[in-house]
């Protein structure tokens, strides 16, 4: 059997299309034949900046979907054949066995979930990340309760709720009784308000604000938590306005919060990053993955979203994947189909 990978051979420098050995499972890990790998925009960052990475050549990515080959000591819950989908851990761990973009890939059981016949191998590659960076931003770093027979109550904002992480952040935050009110591109409302928003909002709107304001005192609910998947161009800014309007509360950021700004008085902002479901929050990560998330995909109260588009040629192809991300995209994600 072969491995074929993208290999960055060094800081800031460019994919080399390598063979690489198949790894073998240690213990708690799982070995999986990938049939699907989806990129997203810290990807090509990385690559541009060496962030995460002290160790070359290594193989980057994070998103993967496919069969579980073999499983390592201590491993209970997957076996040999499996469907799966996982978040690679090679930004946590510095090593290449654990990138996604190659033809096998080793996982950690707590960072992995079982894909029901009706997801497909393109449709669970899109989900690790975006999951993760959602679900560690909402739970152990906002602080707010796992899911229970008591529903939450009140606003909960998502900017950028079209994108991959800011979609799972409107589903997940619908799911636990939040009244969700979203900003996406217009195009893209639609989308978004199937998930489980009560109401999108374009951001190009110059009364955006108000408007987002006005909608949550028409439903009689305060907005007191704001997660911005986008944090950037002023994004960070205009969610604590949100918040600042009904006395303060909790945003939550996937990037730093802008040197240049005042921070925001009453508002506590905090960040995000899927990487903690393999550092401080393992054994979040494995609720997370082995429990909510295979069982919200097998009742089919989760949906992968946003929309596929897939890039052709397979591993090969994984610059181009990293060159179209930095152009700039809207409401898709970009996947490689391998199998």
């Amino acid at each position: 059997m072969s491995n074929t990978a993208a290999v960055l051979t060094k800081a800031k420098g460019s994919i080399s299309i390598e063979q690489r050995p198949i790894p073998k499972p240690q213990a708690h890990q799982l070995l999986v034949k990938n049939h699907a790998l989806a990129t997203n925009p810290v990807d090509y960052k990385i690559q541009e900046t060496g962030y995460f990475i002290q160790k070359y050549p290594t193989v980057l990515g994070s998103d993967i979907a496919g069969t579980v080959e073999s499983v390592g000591e201590g491993v209970t819950k997957f076996k040999k054949g499996d469907r799966v989908a996982g978040f690679a851990g090679v930004i946590t761990n510095n090593d290449p066995d654990h990138g996604a973009f190659q033809e096998y890939t080793l996982l950690y059981e707590n960072a992995t979930t079982r894909l029901p016949e009706a997801i497909s191998f393109e449709e669970g590659s899109i989900l690790p990340m975006a999951v993760a960076t959602a679900g560690v931003g909402i739970f152990p770093t906002m602080d707010i309760p796992l899911p229970s027979a008591h529903k939450q109550s009140g606003g909960f904002l998502v900017w950028g709720g079209s994108s991959s992480v800011g979609s799972a952040a409107v589903q997940i935050a619908h799911a636990l009784g939040f009244t969700v009110f979203a900003v996406a591109g217009a195009h893209h409302h639609h989308m978004v308000n199937k998930l489980g928003a009560k109401a999108t909002f374009a951001y190009k709107d110059g009364k955006v604000i108000d408007h987002i304001v006005n909608a949550a005192k028409e439903h009689n609910v305060e907005i007191k938590y704001a997660f911005d998947a986008i944090s950037e161009n002023g994004s960070p800014q205009q969610a604590a306005k949100v918040l600042e309007h009904f006395g303060g509360g909790k945003l939550c950021l996937t990037l730093p919060w802008p040197e240049d700004a005042e921070k925001p008085k009453g508002v506590e902002v905090v960040n995000t990053g899927a990487f903690r479901i393999l550092t401080d929050q393992k054994e979040f990560g494995a609720y997370l993955f082995n429990d909510w998330l295979a069982e919200s995909l097998a009742n089919k109260t989760y949906v992968p979203s946003p929309g596929i588009e897939l890039v052709h040629g397979g591993i090969p192809s994984v610059q181009q994947a990293f060159d179209q991300h930095k152009k700039g995209l809207s409401g898709k994600k970009l996947v490689l189909k391998l199998v």
